[in-house]
């Protein structure tokens, strides 16, 4: 797909940069103090809603075996609401990408399909949307396969009553080329609904940050963004949201940047319509700071929606989870919190829900490392 290499004039990045430093020194000030004082949050565990295990599955296929994304929705239009997994299992000589769509009442799996394309191939995300228009929902997946030589993204739409496959692309800019997120949209300038997704590629000399909108009817991209600071960049992750209650949704993608000492978090949010920044800022807490997730919603009830973002930051000695709350529309800090603990720990995803409370929660699920294995863990936040 080589008319994909067009990249974009990023000619604002210096000055994008000057216009955050600000907010880099008020985000290590407040890391400074959240150390001294041991971590005094600004959001606080809901101690009063409690989660409790409702339907569970774990399972293996030939060998390891592991989830990457889950997404609810009604995929078959049965008017019931389905859980749709994407990951990948080991077959004993490549990784192969699995799909399974599951009964949520039962864990049950209702349809499952796995593939492999020349070697390893890996599902890193899954959304559910009506992507041609039909009033059907399909199933879409991200990703990416190993051809012998290099890395190469892998975009499909699934049909979701049958999981055959209705659409496929796939694409390599030099070499190493990965889909990490994904989000279906209505997109301004297209009649039909888009595909959004975010990634990297390797440009021979360093990874690059790419951002592309796809006519989710034909898999054409129609909208293109790359970009890197210094040395290494990515996205991480995706949302699509109208933060600012005007005419035109935001693109909001959540990323890393290495800066020639430490990976920095990156968060950027876009006009759809121009793929121009709106806002950006970018920060790191002593070392190593990461987005893993990010996502959109009225949080704190003001006037604009909130993003959230989660990940990590190193101390020097650990992995520690971070989560922030920032107004949408301007990117200052809302809240955060940052909790230290004496292993290994780390946010990989976050959700917004109210749950039938007065106010919405903060749902964010990860693992830490007890000194054998890694265990996952879920925590709500108010």
């Amino acid at each position: 797909m080589t008319n994909l290499k067009t990249k974009s004039n990023n000619k604002n990045t210096s000055d994008m940069r000057t216009k955050v430093k600000g907010m880099d020194r008020k985000l290590k000030l407040i890391a400074v103090l959240m150390s001294v004082a041991l971590l005094s949050v600004m959001i606080t565990v809901d101690t009063t809603f409690a989660l409790t295990a409702q339907n569970s599955s774990s399972w293996f296929w030939t060998s390891d075996t592991n989830v990457a994304a889950t997404v609810t929705g009604d995929v078959d239009n049965d008017g019931a609401v389905e859980v749709v997994t994407g990951g990948y299992h080991n077959d004993g000589t490549r990784w192969n990408a699995q799909l399974i769509v599951w009964n949520p009442l039962t864990m049950v799996a209702k349809r499952a399909t796995s593939w492999y394309w020349t070697s390893d191939t890996q599902v890193s995300s899954v959304a559910i949307g009506d992507a041609d228009g039909d009033g059907q929902s399909e199933i879409i997946t991200g990703g990416s396969f190993f051809d012998g030589t290099r890395w190469n993204a892998q975009l499909i739409v699934w049909n979701g009553s049958t999981l055959v496959a209705e659409r496929v692309t796939s694409w390599f800019w030099t070499n190493n080329t990965y889909v990490n997120s994904i989000i279906v949209a209505n997109i301004p300038g297209s009649s039909s609904p888009s595909i959004v997704t975010g990634g990297a590629y390797h440009d021979g000399i360093r990874y690059r940050s790419q951002l592309i909108v796809w006519n989710a009817s034909t898999l054409i991209a129609w909208k293109v963004q790359t970009w890197h600071w210094t040395s290494n960049t990515e996205i991480t992750s995706v949302a699509v949201a109208n933060i600012t209650a005007g005419a035109t949704p935001s693109i909001v993608t959540g990323g890393t940047f290495f800066d020639g000492t430490r990976t920095n978090s990156q968060l950027i949010t876009w006009n759809s319509e121009t793929m121009a920044v709106q806002a950006i800022t970018t920060w790191y807490w002593f070392s190593n700071t990461k987005i893993a997730s990010v996502a959109v919603g009225n949080y704190s009830s003001g006037t604009s929606l909130d993003i959230v973002t989660t990940g990590l930051y190193n101390d020097g000695l650990r992995n520690n989870p971070q989560l922030i709350v920032w107004n949408g529309t301007n990117l200052s800090v809302n809240s955060i919190a940052g909790w230290p603990v004496n292993l290994d720990t780390q946010t990989t995803s976050v959700a917004l829900g109210d749950f039938g409370l007065p106010s919405k929660r903060i749902v964010v699920g990860g693992s830490y490392w007890d000194l054998t294995r890694s265990v996952a863990f879920v925590n709500i936040w108010i």
